[in-house]
Formats: structure tokens, sequence, C-alpha cells
């Protein structure tokens, strides 16, 4: 198995990694936070932990976060296809293999393993997510035992003398899939193995799952982490209807930093309530469903339930006066705002499918705007028209997006306006008060 030069700086991959991180950082999200990315220590062999919920974005997340290049395990079956086996390679991909590949491939991953200690022996980075797999879920699934095997083996083979650091990674997206989300990279404190030298000594086994334990904590400390998924969508849209009222009294600005310090406030009271008071949650849980069978019968979210401010009719007024702007970002963008759409109708695991998008956009959507500029400068005959329309075109492609973001936003308190007088809409004003007060 020929795996390249992962343990290689190159100049591909940095000039990419420039490209990629201007996209990913400035245009494809709303808002990217990279939280202590001091804990990852220097001239030491680092292997980062994070956890996996959004596919190709979690491992570029941890790319664009740090200068550096890290190398990366993945499953082994998106590497089936021989040219993007090579394009992973060079993109410092390595490929993991699982019984259910075939128990004669197992035997290639001491090859894997053999090379990312190579890798490691240069005090470079390792990135392994522990869980294996993404979920869609606010959640951290039983850690498996790759990224404990590389550490531990590292060691044993310096005598626990080579001090491998493990950083806890969290990674949270205000939204999994929406184009201009928000983004939030939370780097833990490393977490060194050597105290487990002499356990390890007496029982490998015993000093893996004790680590694996402590990894399991640390990472769940860097995000938000609901334990019990069988009421995992009541939890996730009772922190958001709890967020405006912890953000208060703690005194905190509405950020995405303070929104997961809030939602763990939340998630604990929920648990609290959950053991203390039985009736209490069965009630809580069954106003919640209750309350989001008329979200979803009407299109709403809590947002529009909860909002007082918004004047209707200012919000029309100014979408009226913005339209020629609009049009013309939508007219001039039609091709990007349509083919990533086609591209993931089909997708059987949605967790994809803004990864597709991202890499999508950042290799074709360029080739489309030169394309139009060239028709640009054809029909004007002026290079600085077409140089003007090439940089501006994307700005105006951005632009559009939010002013229709801002449009159905509209049509939402528009909807809710016409309702809140009616059964439906009383109802659930009551029953979000409800949850409120069934939460004190």
């Amino acid at each position: 198995m020929k795996l390249g030069k992962v343990d290689k700086q190159t100049l591909l991959y940095s000039s990419l990694k420039f490209y990629g991180k201007i996209i990913h950082d400035f245009f494809f999200y709303k808002s990217v936070k990279y939280i202590g990315i001091e804990n990852i220590p220097k001239d030491k062999p680092v292997l980062i932990a994070p956890n996996h919920q959004n596919a190709l974005m979690d491992a570029l997340a941890i790319v664009f976060a740090q200068k550096i290049q890290p190398v990366f395990l993945a499953r082994s079956d998106i590497f089936k296809n021989p040219i993007v086996a090579k394009i992973l390679f060079a993109f410092k991909i390595l490929p993991v293999f699982r019984l259910r590949d075939g128990k004669e491939k197992l035997q290639l991953n001491e090859i894997i393993y053999n090379k990312t200690i190579e890798v490691l022996e240069l005090n470079r980075q390792v990135a392994i997510f522990p869980e294996a797999q993404h979920i869609d879920k606010k959640h951290i699934r039983k850690l498996k035992k790759g990224i404990q095997r590389i550490a531990f083996q590292f060691e044993d083979k310096n005598d626990f003398k080579a001090d491998v650091q493990i950083v806890p990674v969290g990674i949270y997206y205000s939204n999994y899939w929406n184009f201009r989300s928000k983004l939030l990279v939370k780097f833990g404190k490393a977490i060194s193995i050597a105290k487990y030298r002499e356990e390890y000594k007496e029982d490998p086994a015993r000093a893996i799952v004790k680590f694996t334990s402590t990894l399991h904590e640390k990472i769940k400390e860097q995000v938000i982490h609901i334990k019990n998924l069988e009421y995992h969508d009541e939890y996730e849209l009772i922190r958001k209807i709890d967020m405006s009222n912890v953000l208060g009294k703690l005194g905190l600005k509405e950020n995405i930093e303070n929104e997961i310090k809030a939602s763990k406030i939340t998630i604990n009271k929920l648990d609290s309530i959950k053991t203390e008071r039985p009736k209490v949650f069965d009630s809580l849980i069954s106003k919640t469903k209750q309350y989001s069978e008329i979200l979803t019968k009407y299109k709403l979210k809590d947002w529009v339930i909860q909002n007082k401010k918004s004047n209707i009719l200012l919000r029309f007024l100014f979408l009226f006066i913005i339209s020629p702007v609009f049009i013309y970002g939508l007219i001039n963008n039609i091709a990007v705002y349509l083919l990533p759409g086609i591209l993931t109708r089909k997708l059987e695991d949605r967790q994809f499918q803004s990864s597709i998008v991202f890499v999508f956009g950042m290799f074709f959507f360029p080739i489309i705007y030169f394309l139009q500029t060239i028709i640009v400068w054809i029909t004007f005959k002026l290079w600085f028209v077409a140089l003007i329309y090439f940089i501006s075109v994307p700005f105006f492609g951005l632009f559009a997006f939010e002013i229709h973001r801002f449009f159905v936003k509209t049509m939402s308190l528009l909807r809710f306006s016409r309702l809140k007088n009616k059964e439906d809409g009383k109802k659930a004003v009551y029953l979000r008060n409800e949850i409120l007060i069934m939460l004190k």
C-alpha cells in the first residue's frame, strides 16, 4: 500500500488550505470561532480527538483552525476508487479498515498504525475521530479504541518517554446542513498518558479502558451532550426555549460560545428533573411534544413565538426597497444556488450534504463565475467592467441569500401573526410559557 508523503509538508496542500480557509471562514459560514488553540502542545507528538457530527466538515474545521498540516485517519470505504484514494493520500488522509471491509484487510491496519507512529515521531499531529462514525445529534457516542491503541503503542515503543499528548476537541454547529450557519471549534486541555505507564505494564486492557473513560468525559466538556437519545429532540427544543432566559440570568451576550454554556445548564436541569421529579419530567416532555407539533404544522420556529419586537410592515417595506439588489444577486448566482441542491437531492446520509456543497463550491463556483464574466466582457468589451463583475458577483450572491433568509423569517412572523389569536396560536404560547415555568 503506497501511502504517499503524508509526513511531509507540501506546497499543494498549503495553497489549497489557504484558499479553502477563506471560503470556509468568510463565505460558507456566517461566523467561525476557534477557541483553545493554545492548548495544542508544540514540539511534542499530538493526537487530536474531536467529536464527529458533520462528515468532511469536521475534518476541515480541525484543518482550518491551525497553521500546521495534521494527518487524518478515516474509514476505508471512501478509498475504494483509486483516483479518489490518491487525492485523499495527497491531502494526508489514511484509511482504517474494519471487519466489515473483510478480515484480510484488517492486517493492513498495522501498516497504517506504523505510518501514524512515524508521523508522531516527527512531533507532527494525527487527528482521529474516536467515535468512528458521525451522528446528527448533540451526543457523544461510545468511543472506539483506535486513538488509544496508537497512543499506548507509541508510548510503549518509547518506554513512556515520548510524552504523546491527546487533545479533546468539541465541534459545534448552529445547523448541520444550512449554508451560512455558525461554527465553534473548541480545543480542550491536552491529556498525557504517561501517568498510565505502570497500569499499562500490568494490564494494558484496563489502562486503555480507564483512559477511554477520561477522554470521553473531556470531549463531552467541550460540547453539548444530550446523553438520553430517547428524548434528544425534546431536549433540543427545550434548550432553545430556555436560551434567552438562561443567558439573561448569567448576564451573557447571545453568541455561539455562550449558547453552549446556557445549553449545558438547561440540559443538567432537565436531567435533574428526570431523576428527582419523574412525573414533572413526563409532563414537561408531553408539553414539549405538543408544542413541537404545532411548530411543525405551521412551519414555525420557536424564535417566532418568542419574538415581540419585529414590525412586519417595516420588514416588507425594507424587502421592497432592497428587491432590485436581490434580483441582481439572484440572477447572477442562480446556477450557484441550484446546482448543490441537485447534487445532494438523493443523498442517503444527509450529514454529507454540507461537505458536498462546500467541496463543489470551492472548485466549481469560481469556474461558473469565470464563464459568466467572459459573457460580460464579450457584451460590454470593457475589461474593468468584467473585473468588477467577477469580484463583486459572489458578494451579491451572499447578499441575495441573506435577503431571502430575511424574507423567509418575515413570512414566518406573518403566519404566526395570523395564527396567534386562533386556538393553535394561543395553545403554542400557553405551552411555551408552561415549559418555562416547569423549568424553574
